[in-house]
């Protein structure tokens, strides 16, 4: 009777396409995470193996653990200088960027006003040009202003870059709060500075950490922009001294040490991600339910 009341019944196919698709979906995404984790995996076991026998065996454990590797790499990045100018120009990047945008995402979400619409849409604009299109005209108005070759410039460049992406994500942040509290300050004599500060911006919190948390690990990865921004090497970040290091591994053919310093490059980054993992997942779901 069941296959019977299934079979007269309009919307079963279309249940039967959606789970079919949700499987479909949930099996691409296992996948695709198993490859990810199977890949980090042999770069870290590849940093750590001899050069002469890396790609012998490409999933064999090492015969011995060459932590030398991992020096070598440190040594050849410069690591002591290009990191420090990744989180002066990254931390200075994303905090400037959360002081500029969460006023803007909010005034944007909450206050009524005449073209709050058409400026949110210039905001979602700002994240779909890429910076290819505007590297040229950057990089001269970069140079008039004597701001080239400096990290403050390319700070002030990836603050530019940064704050469509996190004004648009935390306008749905700041959306679907509820509005109760909002009003009860205001009722109480609260201006929108005082409301924003002591209400709104506690309660987004989660919006917000998890937005720093992407527009952050975005900077890290970055790599255009501080190329073409900076010339001397005591101004390159660490994705621009991990392609010198590629240059030099083309003559050396020491890959290990290219592995080592890969591996260097993304363990803050996912230390972050393992620490920070559930306030970006709370962040997320809380922008999305509005």
């Amino acid at each position: 009777m069941e296959r019977l009341a299934a079979a007269f019944d309009p919307g079963a196919g279309r249940r039967a396409r959606r789970a079919a698709v949700r499987g479909g979906s949930g099996l691409f995404v296992w996948g695709w995470v198993v490859f990810s984790f199977a890949l980090l995996a042999w770069l870290v076991i590849a940093a750590f193996k001899r050069n002469n026998t890396v790609f012998n065996n490409l999933w064999a454990l090492p015969d011995s653990f060459e932590g030398g590797n991992f020096g070598d790499a440190w040594s050849l990045l410069n690591l002591t200088r290009t990191s420090l100018n990744s989180v002066l120009t990254v931390g200075g990047g994303t905090l400037l960027t959360m002081v500029l945008a969460a006023p803007a995402a909010y005034a944007l979400s909450r206050m009524k006003f005449r073209g709050a619409g058409t400026l949110t849409g210039f905001f979602a604009l700002g994240i779909a040009v890429p910076v290819h299109a505007i590297i040229i005209p950057l990089f001269l108005g970069i140079s008039r202003a004597g701001l080239a070759n400096s990290l403050w410039g390319l700070t002030l460049t990836y603050i530019g870059v940064s704050i469509p992406f996190a004004v648009f994500l935390m306008t749905g942040f700041f959306r679907s709060l509820p509005s109760e509290l909002e009003e009860a300050a205001t009722m109480e004599g609260a201006g929108s500075v005082r409301v924003f500060f002591s209400v709104m911006l506690p309660l987004a919190r989660p919006g917000l950490v998890a937005t720093a948390l992407i527009v952050a690990v975005g900077l890290w990865n970055e790599f255009i922009l501080a190329l073409t921004l900076t010339f001397d090497e005591d101004k390159r970040t660490i994705g621009v001294g991990l392609l010198n290091t590629f240059g030099a591994m083309r003559y050396t053919s020491n890959w290990v040490g290219l592995f080592a310093a890969v591996v260097i490059m993304l363990a803050p980054l996912i230390v972050l991600y393992i620490w920070m993992s559930r306030r970006i997942i709370e962040g997320l779901t809380v922008g999305a339910t509005k």
